[in-house]
Order: C-alpha cells, then sequence, then structure tokens
C-alpha cells in the first residue's frame, strides 16, 4: 500500500519551518506567539475545556491496573 501522506515526514519539515519563523525569539515570546495562534483556533477552542484523567505508573514505570506482558 502506497503512502498518500507521510506524517513524519511532514511534521518534520514544519518544525524546520516554524524553528525559522521564530529564530531570535525569546522563549517567552514563542509562548506568547502560540497562546495567540490557539486563542484562534478552532478545534483548541473546541477542546480546551476537555479533561482527561492522567495515567497512574508505578515508580518503575509500569502502568497501575493492567497486567503485564511476559
Amino acid at each position: 500500500m502506497k503512502k498518500t501522506f507521510d506524517a513524519v515526514a511532514w511534521m518534520g519539515k514544519r518544525r524546520i519551518k516554524i524553528d525559522e519563523e521564530d529564530k531570535g525569539l525569546s522563549w517567552e515570546e514563542k509562548r506568547e506567539k502560540t497562546r495567540k495562534l490557539l486563542k484562534k483556533d478552532p478545534l483548541w477552542l473546541r477542546l480546551k475545556g476537555r479533561l482527561i484523567e492522567p495515567t497512574k505508573f508505578s515508580s518503575n514505570g509500569i502502568q497501575i491496573g493492567r497486567a503485564q506482558s511476559p
């Protein structure tokens, strides 16, 4: 089956483009830019109030309440 869209390659290219756009910005400036973009993003506006219960892990990284694989 031939892929029509390679998400990993797309994200890599997008990350490079964002890094170029943000070159020279401080962490705070990048944070503010992201906040402004999310403020008007319809998907974010729809999902931002959704709460998901965190997964519980033991100190050794095994998920609590799940059987371990052999």
